[in-house]
């Protein structure tokens, strides 16, 4: 499989490479790098098109200036680029993400193990943080967990050191998938059940729902969502910016879903919902 790769220089100040991201999130690019002058962006070569991302390139120039520069990667070309910018990532004083490379943490209750590849979902990225942070609110144990786009597994990985019963994974991509299965099984979490594919997938009721994905495909899905959640449930849903949060809020109260909470980290945020 190979990829597209997008480098970004954006502004100093600002939240712009937040920005790039949320337009790109649009058009399937699927993962993140930040750099120290803005933003790497990648897409699979395959659902790559020149005119959506013209549109979005010409919707950022009207909001600020940038460069930026194109080209393809290898799939193996991925594991010396997030390892050259993964460090540690605390979510909290219990839970810490690390690589393998890194040094351990004995004294943290949830050490998770990651290797993320071409898959979204290291805890770097605020999204992740917020949604990761927001679990530790909620009761796992003997609870059925649905996390929807799943990326690395680290949402479900968590879900299951947490207590989670029956938990299952979900993502499009299929290296996603395949990293999920692969971090799974560094952290002893194998009972996790992943699936390649999109909403279709669902099957059953679940007592907690997570979906860390972004504004269309939540605004597309989330009948889905909420038809899979059993009484008295939790759902979660993070991957958009502040002007989302209004239409997304009112699409989940006209399904029958109460408001619970809302969080953000810099310019990104997460809306938490009951039945």
């Amino acid at each position: 499989m190979k990829y597209i790769e997008l480098s970004f220089n954006v502004p100093e100040q600002g939240p712009f490479s937040d920005i790039v991201v949320a337009k790109l999130n649009e058009i399937e690019f699927e993962s993140y790098v930040e750099t120290e002058s803005g933003v790497d962006a990648y897409i699979q070569e395959s659902l790559f098109n020149q005119k959506k991302l013209d549109d979005v390139i010409s919707d950022l120039k009207s909001l600020f200036s940038f460069d930026f520069k194109i080209k393809g990667i290898k799939q193996e070309n991925w594991n010396s680029k997030w390892e050259e910018n993964f460090k540690p990532v605390e979510i909290n004083e219990n839970c810490i993400i690390r690589a393998h490379f890194h040094d351990s943490f004995p004294s943290c209750k949830y050490e998770i193990l990651i290797t993320p590849k071409m898959s979204f979902g290291t805890g770097h990225h605020e999204t992740t943080f917020m949604m990761m942070n927001e679990m530790f609110s909620l009761e796992f144990e003997g609870k059925s967990v649905l996390d929807m786009g799943c990326g690395t597994g680290v949402l479900a990985i968590l879900a299951k050191m947490l207590g989670s019963d029956m938990t299952v994974g979900i993502d499009i991509d299929e290296w996603s998938y395949e990293n999920s299965v692969e971090n799974a099984k560094l952290n002893n979490t194998e009972s996790i059940e992943f699936l390649l594919g999109d909403v279709k997938k669902i099957k059953g009721s679940f007592d907690i729902v997570l979906a860390n994905i972004n504004r269309n495909i939540i605004l597309s899905d989330i009948d889905i969502y909420v038809d899979s959640m059993k009484v008295n449930s939790d759902l979660l849903l993070s991957g958009f910016l502040i002007e989302d949060i209004e239409i997304i809020r009112k699409k989940a109260e006209s399904l029958g879903l109460s408001f619970v909470s809302h969080k953000n980290k810099n310019k990104w945020n997460l809306l938490h919902f009951t039945n």
